[in-house]
């Protein structure tokens, strides 16, 4: 009977461990979208638009 307990406890702890592991590879992947978000956002404030016109550049036009 112990050795059932003792391999719960084992089982218990590991998924405690691995639910730790998730969490901090999560909060990493949240702080690395949010750095990519920002690079875009500044690349895209440092490009001039080349379309004086809304209609102008606005279509792809293509042929087989």
């Amino acid at each position: 009977m112990k050795t059932s307990v003792d391999s719960a406890v084992i089982a218990a702890l590991a998924l405690r461990d691995v639910n730790t592991v998730q969490e901090v590879q999560v909060a990493l992947l949240k702080k690395v979208l949010a750095s990519q978000a920002d690079t875009m956002a500044t690349l895209m404030q440092s490009v001039q638009p080349l379309a004086v016109d809304s209609n102008l550049g606005s279509r792809v036009n293509t042929s087989a």
